[in-house]
């Protein structure tokens, strides 16, 4: 018996359509994987800067609700109470209760004259007993009444609330409020 083996031989040029497709198929691949890489760097970055924008707002909320709480305080206190005195002769009372708690009120004898009561206090804005107060709002206040004669001519109570009352938080945010009656 005689066999004879027949091989046959196929040539791949460069031209065959089959190379050329999966070439070009690659070149899709790879720039739409590129194109899908960049959105998801782009979106990512958007969403990096507006979580930054909303913690600032949420700051300057919790900054200015502190002192707006704090100058209401200080009205309280200042029309329902008469806490504040209007000379450095009768400097008032040494605390005052305010956010339900009981509040040191500094009376400024290097601001005050004979014509003219500086007080100061600061408060506290704890979310719960348990939180830090260095953590927590805060804000200082100052009241000023000046007096010609027997009368209160003009009291100026300023606020100034932060978000946190530590200073060593670099986010740390100011916001003032004046009230002038």
């Amino acid at each position: 018996m005689n066999m004879q083996l027949h091989t046959t031989q196929h040539n791949v040029t460069s031209n065959s359509p089959d190379n050329s497709k999966s070439g070009f198929v690659i070149l899709i691949a790879v720039l739409v994987a590129s194109l899908m890489i960049s959105l998801g760097a782009f979106i990512a970055s958007i969403a990096v800067k507006e979580l930054s924008l909303s913690a600032s707002g949420r700051d300057s909320h919790l900054a200015f609700y502190a002192a707006d709480a704090a100058i209401e305080c200080a009205l309280y206190q200042d029309l329902h109470v008469s806490v504040f005195a209007a000379s450095s002769s009768a400097p008032g009372p040494a605390t005052l209760n305010c956010n339900s708690s009981s509040t040191a009120v500094v009376f400024r004898a290097g601001l005050s004259d004979a014509d003219t009561g500086v007080s100061e206090f600061d408060v506290s804005f704890p979310e719960s007993p348990a939180d830090d107060p260095e953590f927590s709002p805060y804000a200082i206040v100052r009241i000023t009444k000046d007096q010609i004669g027997t009368v209160n001519d003009e009291t100026k109570i300023e606020s100034r609330g932060y978000n946190v009352k530590s200073t060593d938080v670099s986010r740390r945010v100011e916001r003032a409020l004046e009230v002038t009656y």
